[in-house]
């Protein structure tokens, strides 16, 4: 029992990690349209958003989607029993994922700059285009059929979306040791939880880049009694790519 739970317990940390984003969105839009907002309540940066109601309730429940249900996208078991339900889930997390950056990158233009904010807004900025970049190639490879490349690239996606919960991981012992992490210190922690997040998936694909399946994952893909979607069929057909090892 504890070696399962140890064996489980970087899956129930990635859990969490996605969920403080959610619960922080949650919290967002309450003090937004659910009372007034005060430098007091929460940061600068998301007073300066507010003005824009309909963009960032799309960011935020955007971003949500994309970490609850990307959650559910990595597992092996869901996605063996449940195929169709893990493209179609995947088509409206992209679609979500391309709105989540660019609504972040419109905000970012469309709100008045303060004059400390520079190096957060360019950091956002540079994120947003990296998500809308490995989303696209996540894209690309899979209509390729390479599900492994298609795999890396959308692990890539994920982590940038845990940025949220990794800078607020490392805000708050910034912030008991030094205090409210305002200026270039919030700035550099804030860049700092999209670093730590892309190491970390970095040595995670490292470790995993040869997948090995079990007989039974195979043999539950592998109903021959049923008629093949023309999608794979073509994919059965064409010619092999990436380094599967079985």
């Amino acid at each position: 029992m504890i070696r399962s739970f140890l064996k489980n317990l970087p899956r129930l940390g990635v859990f969490l990690l996605a969920l403080l984003p959610v619960l922080i969105g949650g919290f967002i839009l309450v003090s937004i349209y659910g009372g007034e907002v005060n430098e007091m309540s929460q940061p600068v940066d998301i007073i300066r958003r507010g003005s824009y109601p309909y963009a960032i309730i799309g960011h935020i429940l955007g971003g949500s989607a994309l970490l609850l249900l990307g959650y559910l996208q990595f597992s092996n078991r869901l996605r063996i029993k449940f195929p169709k339900w893990h493209r179609w889930v995947g088509r409206g997390l992209v679609a979500a994922g391309c709105y989540l950056a660019l609504s972040g990158l419109w905000m970012n233009q469309s709100v008045q700059a303060q004059p400390d904010s520079w190096l957060h807004d360019t950091a956002q900025n540079i994120a947003a285009v990296g998500l809308l970049t490995v989303l696209s190639l996540g894209l690309y490879f899979i209509r390729s059929g390479n599900i492994t490349k298609h795999r890396i690239w959308m692990t890539r996606a994920y982590a940038l979306c845990l940025g949220t919960g990794t800078q607020t991981l490392l805000l708050l012992p910034v912030a008991l040791i030094f205090g409210p992490p305002n200026g270039l210190l919030g700035d550099l922690v804030f860049i700092a939880g999209w670093i730590v997040n892309l190491v970390v998936a970095e040595l995670f694909l490292r470790k995993s880049r040869r997948p090995h399946y079990k007989l039974s994952e195979l043999l539950a893909t592998s109903d021959y009694s049923q008629p093949r979607a023309n999608e794979e069929q073509v994919w059965l057909n064409g010619a092999a790519v990436g380094k599967e090892i079985l």
